[in-house]
């Protein structure tokens, strides 16, 4: 299989392992951060980031990264001058806005 044929799967070792967790390119082992593996027929290749920064599914997902905090971010202040200005809806407040916004 070609090297552009392949598909990467993207973890990171705080909550996926994957194999034996030795670096294909230099060899060490993969014992925290971010990681990419693929799978052939007797296993799963495992790669640093570090060891492979040329790939460019790593910047998309920093982007994504970036543009979720900046959402959640701006969420959160949307969220806290609601309250400043009407301050805490109760259960039935909240449901009768639902019911009407649908």
């Amino acid at each position: 299989m070609s090297r552009k044929n392949r598909h990467y799967n993207y973890a990171d070792v705080r909550y996926q392992i994957s194999g034996t967790m030795q670096c294909c390119a230099c060899g060490k082992k993969i014992t925290e951060g971010p990681y990419r593996y693929h799978e052939t027929a007797d296993a799963y290749v495992s790669c640093h980031r570090a060891c492979c920064p040329d790939d460019p599914k790593w910047l998309a997902m920093d982007q994504a990264e970036q543009e979720s905090n900046e959402r959640r971010r701006l969420f959160e202040a949307d969220v806290l001058a609601f309250y400043d200005k009407w301050g805490g809806l109760d259960d039935d407040d909240f449901m009768s806005i639902v019911a009407i916004n649908r």
